[in-house]
């Protein structure tokens, strides 16, 4: 193998591993409002891209979204992130949702608070998430989770599902208050965080290393003494 094809090896490691690195999500349109949504409609209630991910080694969830104006710009606005532990119910299927199934949601407001609500214990369980741990930066609004808040309920953390639906609190607390559903009639699967970049990265070079040293190199000519 010549040194340039080396090179060519390991910058494509270098570019290609982070891009793997980086876990799907799911994208909505822009102003796809719910038919009978009274609230806000300035924007920072339309998602229009959402993920969550899970990183067995840390045990985090990551929690990314984005939407059609900075978060707050609806001052009563807040985010509801439905989860499915494996005990998830359609408490929406009277709405015409039968498939967005959840028994947990966390609520973040618009000013970075956070709180955990477990669904399926009795009574309710509610757990306070550490400003620290939540981010807004104008369109975009995302949190870290540990996975002990999120115990199991049936499912393995890697093969829960989710939901996400902003609500208008100026509007009440029923239907016509949700702006939106992402995804629109269903859960997305948590997508499991793969290989740290630097892991993969690692990996790649030791694969270059180990196929320059199976190469024979041709013993050198016999000069005459």
């Amino acid at each position: 193998m010549r040194l340039n094809d080396v090179r060519y090896l390991l910058m494509a490691a270098v570019i290609g591993g982070p891009l793997q690195a980086q876990a799907a999500g799911i994208t909505d349109p822009v102003g796809d409002y719910l038919s009978g949504y009274t609230g806000s409609t300035a924007g920072d209630l339309d998602v229009l891209s959402a993920s969550l991910t899970y990183n067995p080694s840390t045990d985090i969830f990551h929690f990314e979204s984005n939407y059609g104006a900075d978060v707050g710009t609806t001052p009563a606005g807040f985010y509801v992130l439905g989860i499915n532990r494996g005990a998830g119910t359609a408490r929406f299927a009277a709405n015409g949702l039968p498939n967005v199934l959840f028994d947990t949601v966390i609520r973040f407001g618009s000013t970075g608070t956070g709180l955990i609500n477990l669904l399926n214990t009795d009574p309710a369980t509610v757990t306070p998430l550490l400003p620290s741990a939540i981010t807004i930066q104008g369109k975009r609004l995302s949190a870290d989770i540990a996975g002990a808040l999120l115990p199991s309920a049936g499912l393995a953390k890697s093969d829960y599902t989710w939901n996400l639906w902003p609500r208008d609190g100026a509007s009440g607390t029923g239907f016509p208050a949700i702006s939106d559903f992402a995804p629109d009639t269903t859960n997305a699967a948590v997508q499991t965080v793969p290989a740290p970049a630097a892991v993969w990265l690692f990996g790649s070079v030791l694969g270059v290393i180990t196929v320059i040293g199976k190469r024979r190199v041709p013993a050198p000519a016999v000069l005459p003494v």
